[in-house]
């Protein structure tokens, strides 16, 4: 007869993993299923009680907390932020509960009294919490300690059940185990290190329990069934220092490529990850389908999540270069500015809470998102509008999209096309077997990972009391990457070397000998030689006339100075872009030209309106406001000469005119900042200029010169009769003519004739000074 047992694995990948290699064997499987599952099937509550859903806990919580000092605890009231905070209580309350310590025990404990205020809060909270949920018929874990029964049906029908122990085992799951093996034959597959040595107090044994050694132990009968000494395997270890997040990407398709040319096999690698940041660079970067993400992939990198966080950023911390995002992620900015900016710091009702998620919908077409999406708007609804919550029409637009963005954060989706190397968490590692393991993130910031639930007791409080400590997480972790390690052929740790990060301290408890593994190596041309523009060092040369373009006097200052710089530019098509905040030149010298441009025009060239422009502009960029300042005093000065000039009958006649017009067979265009008449009926040409810097050509300079803004001005007006043509130093509140038109003119009609061309060789400058400061040096391998 056969029997029914049951295995009991710690995750389901574990159970996978298992299951796929005795498919191979001509025999019946056990029933397996995870340690979660099985504990959540053989607990029930004694009073029959239904099992609260998350966002209803929540909101009982802070029904539980509205009379309490939050602040004290580190916590808030604000509905939005409490949403996030209250896993901090709930984890905190199930650890107590689970390991049986009461309130009045850490009361007792804390000898000194510094925690007293903390758990008399921590203590009514608590309280308060329990009796909301009871009053409801509603149970949660943290009451079932104390109120629990075991599913007799279920485990009676199993005649052995074997549990597979990865893991701290709290008091309350103890006594569960214990519970069960009074009534099914119970035994417990566990290993131990130095880094679990407290798990050998759970077990009642005449034997001793020693390091190193894998052990089946008979718990219902207390003995010993089977051990086996672990042994150690001759490994291959790397160790990198990297210099940031993208290089560890390198690192690890670096390492994958060096284990399979090893011989092991790609579906027996697998990359752990202390957090899932680093999972989000991987996909971007996973051109060859390496990966396959264990804990699925997230929408961290999706347009929806891009997008909740762009206009977030736009509302809150609106910046130039966030003009460019909108118009990458195809913003619409009617949606935007009705749906968003309007209602920003407004209450969030029912109908617009509908319309951000249709909104929302929108830029979604996969189905499974989309479910997903849908769950989470039913749990907000919940949350939001139910009568229980108390929280209608407290909650503003700009709380509910950091809620939703943190809501959103958590989908994932099956990672149905992944590859064939595993991307999995620590914990997913639990009972797994892989010859290549590669570990990145190793910094001490992230390994140990720090838990919530010690917030807000001392950890010395804790060990008085019984409850585990930091060091007790601290060890629990190193026995997850020992374990992952020991049973590896080949290991590759990689973590981020600069000022403010270095290597975890598990790496020296883990690897004794580390110094001996540590392997610097410039990964980051894996990743980037492949979008290296290679092509343009090499030589340009094409069939073009350029006199059948249009030329503006920047373009031909361009080609004069580098041919290269305009191909790449002008034909090409590859534009410059800035992404800093901090103010460029070019920035300063268009918000002055715009002002001055938009006083002419408004007939306001006067201080107030000027002021009220710049300090509008230093709003949109906090990096401005100096600059804006100091120009604020050089525009006195210079409003200054405008009344001058005005008294001696100088007026304004047109600003920011455009022209466009043939000249020698050749098509120039470009916009006059500037034109003023004289009394006389004379016109004098005017070009802003904001440079501190500026140089006017002279008889004996001008056969070098590259700049034709002026002589372009000068043969769009020719109509008129042309005083002067001149530049307006408006840092020295000065004009200053151009000495040399003529001249220049008879220069630019040889330019112009060059432009006939049949053929062109775009050749980078000779000249490496104008490389300094250009766009495209990177291109040209010249920074």
């Amino acid at each position: 007869m056969l029997k029914n047992n049951l295995i009991v694995l710690p995750t389901s990948r574990a159970i996978r993993e298992i299951t796929s290699k005795e498919k191979s064997q001509n025999q019946l499987l056990p029933k397996y299923i995870s340690i979660g599952d099985f504990f959540g099937r053989i607990v029930l509550d004694e009073k029959n009680r239904k099992f609260c859903e998350k966002n209803l806990k929540i909101l009982y919580l802070k029904e539980a907390i509205k009379n309490s000092s939050l602040d004290k605890l580190g916590l808030s009231h604000d509905f939005t932020t409490f949403v996030k905070q209250s896993e901090y209580l709930f984890r905190f309350f199930t650890e107590i509960s689970n390991n049986y310590v009461t309130f009045d025990t850490l009361l007792e404990h804390d000898t000194y009294i510094h925690y007293s205020d903390h758990i008399e809060i921590l203590k009514h909270i608590h309280k308060t919490y329990c009796e909301i949920l009871d009053q409801n018929g509603f149970v949660d874990n943290i009451m079932l300690p104390l109120s629990y029964i075991i599913n007799r049906e279920y485990i009676e029908q199993f005649e052995n059940i074997t549990l597979y122990i990865e893991g701290y085992l709290s008091k309350f799951e103890q006594k569960i185990i214990s519970d069960i093996a009074a009534l099914v034959q119970t035994n417990i597959k566990i290993t131990f290190n130095e880094f679990n040595k407290k798990n050998m107090e759970l077990f009642e044994l005449e034997e001793n329990l020693e390091e190193n050694i894998s052990y089946t132990i008979d718990l219902t009968n207390k003995k010993i069934i089977e051990s086996n000494l672990l042994k150690n395997k001759n490994k291959d270890i790397v160790i990198s220092p990297v210099s940031s997040q993208i290089e560890q990407a390198a690192f690890i398709k670096y390492q994958i490529v060096q284990m399979v040319k090893s011989g092991i096999e790609p579906e027996k690698i697998a990359v752990a990850v202390p957090n899932e940041k680093i999972s989000s660079i991987l996909e971007l970067f996973d051109k060859e389908h390496y990966f396959n993400f264990a804990m699925g992939r997230g929408l961290n990198n999706s347009k929806i999540t891009q997008t909740i966080r762009h206009i977030t950023k736009i509302l809150v911390d609106h910046e130039p270069k966030d003009e460019h995002i909108s118009v990458f992620l195809e913003l619409d900015m009617q949606i935007f500015n009705n749906l968003f900016k309007k209602n920003w710091s407004k209450k969030l009702t029912k109908d617009i809470f509908n319309d951000i998620f249709e909104y929302i919908y929108s830029l979604e077409n996969n189905e499974e998102i989309l479910e997903k999406l849908e769950q989470i708007k039913i749990s907000l609804n919940i949350l939001l509008f139910s009568n229980i919550s108390n929280v209608t029409n407290q909650v503003l637009v700009k709380e509910f999209m950091k809620l939703l963005q943190n809501q959103i954060s958590s989908i994932t989706v099956d990672d149905v096309n992944g590859g064939k190397i595993t991307v999995l968490g620590i914990l997913e590692t639990r009972l797994t077997n892989f010859d290549g393991i590669i570990v990145c993130d190793f910094n001490d910031d992230k390994v140990p990972k720090i838990s919530v639930k010690d917030k807000f007791i001392s950890s010395k409080l804790k060990e008085y009391a019984g409850l585990p400590t930091i060091t007790d997480r601290e060890n629990l972790q190193r026995y997850y990457y020992k374990r992952l390690f020991d049973n590896a052929k080949s290991i590759a740790v990689c973590y981020i070397d600069d000022e403010s990060l270095v290597m975890s301290r598990f790496i020296m408890q883990l690897f004794p000998n580390y110094k001996e593994y540590i392997r610097p190596k410039d990964y980051n041309s894996l990743l980037f030689d492949t979008k290296r523009l290679k092509h343009f060092n090499s030589e340009i040369s094409l069939d073009i006339d350029l006199s059948t373009r249009e030329w503006s006097a920047t373009s031909l200052k361009t080609y004069l100075t580098c041919k290269r710089k305009y191909y790449l530019s002008y034909i090409a098509g590859i534009k410059d872009h800035v992404i800093s905040i901090k103010p460029q030149n070019f920035d300063i010298g268009n918000i002055i030209h715009n002002a001055l441009e938009s006083g002419v025009k408004n007939q306001s060239l006067n201080k107030n309106y000027l002021y009220g422009y710049l300090t509008k502009e230093s709003k949109n960029n906090p990096y401005l406001v100096l600059e804006l300042e100091l120009w604020k005093k050089k525009l006195e000065k210079f409003l200054d000469l405008e009344e001058e000039r005005k008294q001696s009958g100088i007026q304004i006649s047109e600003a920011e005119k455009p022209f466009k017009l043939q000249y020698n067979g050749i098509t120039i265009k470009g916009k006059i900042d500037r034109i003023d008449k004289y009394p006389n009926n004379t016109y004098e040409i005017l070009d802003y200029k904001t440079s501190s810097s500026l140089k006017i050509d002279t008889l004996k300079t001008y056969e070098d010169s590259k700049d034709f803004q002026l002589e372009f001005y000068y043969l769009a007006c020719r109509d008129k009769m042309i005083k002067d043509v001149a530049y307006y130093s408006l840092s020295e509140c000065a004009v200053k003519n151009e000495v040399v038109l003529n001249e220049k003119l008879e220069l630019l009609d040889l330019h112009f004739k060059t432009l006939k061309t049949a053929k062109v060789d775009f050749a980078q400058t000779d000249n490496y000074s104008d490389c300094q400061f250009c766009a495209y040096k990177t291109i040209c391998d010249r920074d």
